[in-house]
């Protein structure tokens, strides 16, 4: 029988390059939490499905990995972090002082048609803060975004709108449950015909209601966005939008000339209670990170009411950014450690141990037979430098060294490696 080796549809191997763009910005969200003082967890892949049933939007309702496990429970593939966190404060994190800042690297698993930016299987840094009323916790998160995106010197901007006056005028118009969810969903898709259509349905005054909400998704620009949107609300009779205010006053002045407000925006995750954004980058198609407040999510699942707020960071679609850009992101190999005879070979070893625990990237070539063979591998990874350990070498507890950028070599005591290395320079 032969294997088909190929991955699964919408699934991927990640190698060379690839890898190299999706480790960097991976590393670097690992960094962005460190310094911004968020604690690592881990989170299980597999949850029950209920848990993103009950508060996740249709659209993650109909692309998650539904089955049955071999106890006949409904389980799922993750589709996204942020529920599985609520259910892991509610499970171990309640007795912790707040706010709570956790962080998180995962994979999640979406069955959409699979294209560019988009795939079945796909990684996220997942930043929550628990337990903060606080616009300035937002502020914070939007501010953390900014600095991330422009350390990666990627041309961006960051979408802010509120679910806030949306939902009101929804539930002004007798609109509510999943109904309210669904028009949000039809408003984040864009899906105007739709809406109008269901509007006129379930609304109690729908040309009002149509009139009024796609007035506010055609505003959006600077701080200003907000009060015009804020008046158009007031005219139809609702006001709910100062958390956009608020956080607006708290950014710093270079990070507020990236935000482009919009009041009528909505984003696909239905647990959204006020503030929520995404960051685009210029010429690329889709949303790099998104985030928002969900402040009823926990009592949604029993627990008492905790205010939070979170984004996550696609780290794919942010590696394809990058790459898109021609960011350089290639990593030095430093020293290769080449044993030329068996006799040598533990000695090779302790070498390249030592190089290693000097912080040097460094490999150990354990083909013996052809120096020729090994220096052309050496070239063909762009290594810097390279060390040659002959019988002979050896005997006299000495190695030979080349840097193979300069072409300079010497032969070098084993106890000064890294001074013959640097002398090389």
């Amino acid at each position: 029988m032969k294997l088909n080796v190929e991955p699964l549809r919408g699934f991927r191997d990640i190698i060379g390059s690839e890898a190299l763009y999706l480790e960097t910005v991976t590393k670097k969200s690992e960094e962005l939490a460190r310094r911004w003082g968020f604690d690592r967890i881990f989170l299980p892949t597999v949850e029950r499905f209920e848990l993103f049933s009950l508060k996740s939007g249709e659209e993650i309702r109909r692309t998650m990995f539904v089955f049955k496990d071999k106890a006949k429970r409904e389980v799922t593939l993750r589709p996204e972090a942020t529920a599985s966190v609520v259910r892991a404060y509610l499970n171990k994190m309640r007795g912790l002082p707040k706010p709570i800042k956790v962080f998180s690297i995962v994979n999640v698993f979406r069955y959409d048609e699979p294209q560019f930016a988009r795939y079945r299987e796909f990684y996220q840094a997942d930043f929550e803060v628990l337990g903060s009323p606080s616009p300035l916790a937002d502020a914070e998160l939007i501010t953390m975004l900014y600095e991330f995106y422009s350390e990666l010197d990627l041309p961006f901007k960051v979408i802010v709108g509120s679910v806030k006056l949306l939902r009101e005028i929804l539930s002004k118009e007798g609109i509510e449950g999943d109904d309210q969810d669904h028009a949000m969903h039809l408003i984040d898709k864009g899906l105007l015909r739709e809406l109008e259509d269901f509007l006129r349905e379930k609304a109690k005054e729908p040309e009002r209601a149509i009139e009024v909400i796609e007035t506010l998704i055609g505003i959006e620009g600077g701080v200003e966005a907000i009060r015009e949107g804020l008046e158009v609300a007031k005219e139809y009779g609702v006001s709910e939008a100062k958390d956009l205010e608020e956080v607006a006053s708290y950014l710093p002045d270079d990070v507020l000339k990236k935000c482009v407000f919009k009041v009528g925006f909505a984003r696909g995750l239905a647990y959204y209670t006020g503030l929520i954004y995404e960051v685009k980058v210029e010429d690329f198609p889709v949303s790099v990170a998104g985030g928002g407040r969900y402040d009823a999510l926990s009592e949604i699942y029993g627990g008492e009411r905790l205010p939070a707020t979170g984004f996550a960071i696609g780290l794919d679609r942010t590696a394809l950014a990058l790459e898109k850009y021609g960011k350089d992101v290639k990593w030095k190999r430093e020293v290769a450690v080449i044993p030329l005879a068996p006799e040598v070979a533990k000695t090779a070893l302790e070498v390249q141990r030592k190089l290693a625990r000097l912080g040097l990237h460094s490999t150990l070539l354990d083909d013996f037979k052809s120096l020729k063979k090994a220096l052309s591998y050496v070239s063909e990874k762009d290594f810097k430098w390279v060390v040659i350990i002959g019988k002979k070498d050896y005997e006299e507890g000495m190695v030979t060294i080349k840097n193979m950028e300069t072409r300079r070599q010497s032969k070098c005591p084993l106890d000064g490696l890294l001074d013959c290395l640097l002398a090389t320079l």
